[in-house]
């Protein structure tokens, strides 16, 4: 396995938002660099590559004979980015992790299965490096190897999603949020008020949209956005914030999330919206909070605030932490079978020319060697000798497949 080789620089080496000094860019393709990287894989003499960008990775995972130096790095950096100060090369080669042989093969695997992902556990990585994989063998970047790797870290992803709890407890605080409110018991009939339009509140929206809630009042200074948001619902209305205070539709549930650096919720406009003998739930995304606090200390009131949810997503993430460690071990088994599988991979490929061979030696036999002995023999004759050739090509091509295999597995269980 010494030929896989990685070059990767990640959130834990560079900060996320200086990735892009890093990106492969391609000026004839707006999604996918092709042509660049038909470019790199032909001059740094690669066999086989594929390129993953996300958020937070951009990983080269490639084969070749070749052991990586820091001559290759330079190289290599100055190719992704031709702008890069020479004087400062060192600093970017810094930021690079390298991974050869197995450990790169288990670098990958360890990334289909989110162990290096900002958030421990998320399953979108598998499908990112799906889509990578799917580009790079559209564009005949890879072949036979990285297939294989790819493949098989698919295969130990689910499986390790199926076989631990890595992927339970969510750690985001909207995921956290709306798992408060269904322990509330809320019944899709529950009114809620909106007030704010951002992404926090759209991301709610998601969750509430598909379970089933509809009844959704939307307040936001900027009207077009609240409606963007009721749209969204199956009873949603939009209305513009300063007219939050008239609000007299029943309400259950308030939720808010501003940018404003003040309470937009006082107790002036809660008063006049909620009634005084009614439980309400409010879960206050914002920070600074939106909530006034009398409106926090007041009885009836159940509030979830964002100090109280993030508290919980560290327990959750420490949670996931602990099932990393199984992880990881079932990584190491799962190399030793990958390595295994490899070999054979090998094998069928270096005996893969030997079906043809011993064809063609019997055609040789048939319609050469001994074609004129042949043609002296009767239709029967001739029958029988063409089912025993055909008989010991079969065998013949068998023959170093058992054997190949029968050392390799020898190899495996010797003591």
């Amino acid at each position: 396995m010494q030929r896989y080789k990685i070059v990767t620089i990640t959130h834990k080496t560079a900060k996320v938002n200086r990735l892009k000094d890093y990106l492969l860019t391609d000026a004839d393709t707006s999604d996918f660099p092709a042509n660049r990287l038909k470019e790199l894989k032909e001059s740094f003499g690669m066999d086989e590559l594929l390129y993953l960008n996300t958020c937070n990775r951009v990983t080269f995972f490639f084969t070749q004979d070749k052991k990586i130096d820091n001559k290759f790095l330079k190289d290599l950096f100055m190719f992704i980015n031709p702008h890069f100060n020479k004087e400062l090369i060192n600093l970017h080669l810094s930021k690079a992790l390298v991974f050869e042989g197995a450990d790169a093969v288990k670098h990958f695997m360890g990334v289909a299965a989110s162990f290096d992902s900002l958030v421990i556990g998320e399953r979108e990585i598998l499908g990112q490096i799906k889509a990578a994989y799917i580009n790079a063998k559209k564009h005949d970047l890879c072949g036979d190897d990285i297939r294989l790797a790819y493949q098989q870290s698919i295969v130990f992803a689910k499986k390790i999603h199926c076989d631990t709890r890595i992927g339970e407890k969510p750690i985001s605080v909207v995921s956290l949020a709306f798992r408060s409110l269904l322990e509330r018991n809320i019944s899709k009939d529950v009114k809620i008020l909106i007030i704010g339009a951002g992404q926090t509140n759209h991301l709610m929206a998601n969750l509430l949209v598909k379970s089933g809630i509809g009844n959704i009042t939307v307040y936001n200074r900027t009207l077009s956005k609240a409606e963007e948001l009721a749209a969204r619902f199956k009873n949603g209305k939009a209305v513009p914030f300063d007219k939050l205070i008239n609000h007299t539709e029943d309400v259950d549930v308030i939720l808010t999330c501003t940018g404003a650096n003040f309470p937009v919720l006082t107790k002036g406009i809660f008063e006049q919206i909620a009634p005084s003998n009614k439980k309400i739930i409010i879960v206050d995304l914002a920070v600074p909070q939106d909530v006034e606090q009398e409106i926090i200390d007041t009885e009836n009131v159940d509030y979830i605030d964002v100090a109280s949810l993030e508290k919980k997503a560290k327990e959750n993430m420490q949670f996931r932490r602990g099932e990393l460690y199984k992880a990881e071990a079932m990584l190491e088994e799962f190399l030793v079978a990958f390595d295994d599988l490899y070999k054979e991979r090998r094998l069928e490929l270096a005996l893969s020319d030997i079906p043809n061979e011993v064809k063609n030696i019997k055609d040789r036999a048939l319609n050469t060697a001994f074609k004129k002995d042949i043609e002296s023999l009767d239709a029967n004759s001739k029958d029988i000798l063409e089912k025993v050739m055909q008989y010991m090509e079969e065998k013949y091509i068998a023959l170093p497949f058992k054997a190949s295999k029968k050392s390799l597995l020898n190899k495996k269980f010797r003591p």
